[in-house]
């Protein structure tokens, strides 16, 4: 029986991601007591993208307004933008362009607006192509290429279990493939096995997305914007949180 609904997801996602940036954020200070934490934060913060991605896909079916949807995202990417830097790419509070990498909302954003795009289009010999430009949009985004490309699968891929399955495996192989080539090849001593191995975490997801009912859930109108808000201020939360008692 199928008992999970979209509120259910979108609370375990967002402890899941609180769990991440915990790990990825206070990762200097944490690694040198226990890998093993910090793999552990890896393993639970793999949970949160293939459910975001799967309740945009969901969000754009169900949405009055697909464009007021997109809105929102590009709202809070750009609230998010300097949060994000500071707490995963800075120790001090100075602002470097060049060491910018777009949050998660920029790469749910660019897959929304890719599958509005499909939607409009209609023609499966051109989706193709344009799901690879717009994942390179995204190239050096929270998730990189493949986050766009798991969103366009959640949306394209029209069979249940199918649909809930496909896109995180090749989501997770690819994240393997890259996490193998780019980190562990260059500096194995510097990234063990076990946290390259952490890039099939997604896996875990698809039971989750096996129970979903297909039903909305608890969404007050109170609620759909602190999922939103959430995500910014989690952030420097940890960041205040990390200048005290760690900087």
């Amino acid at each position: 029986m199928k008992k999970i609904d979209g509120f259910t997801l979108k609370i375990i996602a967002i402890i899941a991601m609180l769990i991440n940036h915990i790990g990825g954020g206070f990762a200097p200070w944490i690694i040198p007591q226990s890998v093993g934490m910090y793999e552990a934060t890896l393993w639970i913060g793999r949970l949160t993208f293939p459910i975001m991605a799967f309740m945009v896909a969901e969000g754009f079916h169900y949405t009055r307004n697909k464009w007021k949807y997109l809105g929102r995202m590009a709202l809070f990417w750009g609230i998010s933008i300097y949060p994000f830097y500071l707490l995963f790419h800075s120790t001090s509070r100075e602002f470097q362009l060049v060491d910018l990498v777009n949050n998660i909302f920029f790469t749910l954003m660019i897959g929304l607006l890719l599958i509005i795009i499909c939607d409009m289009v209609q023609l499966i010999w051109l989706e193709i192509p344009l799901a690879f430009l717009f994942a390179l949009l995204t190239y050096f985004s929270d998730w990189g290429f493949m986050g766009v490309l798991t969103i366009y699968g959640f949306y394209r891929i029209k069979n249940d279990f199918l649909r809930k399955t496909v896109p995180i495996i090749y989501t997770c192989a690819i994240f393997f493939y890259q996490m193998y080539t780019e980190l562990y090849l260059v500096n194995p001593l510097g990234y063990p096995m076990g946290i390259i191995m952490t890039a099939w975490g997604g896996l875990l997801v698809i039971p989750l997305l096996l129970m979903y009912n297909g039903k909305r859930g608890y969404s007050p109108a109170w609620m759909k914007w602190g999922f939103y808000l959430f995500y910014p201020v989690h952030l420097v939360l940890l960041v205040v949180i990390r200048n005290i008692f760690f900087l």
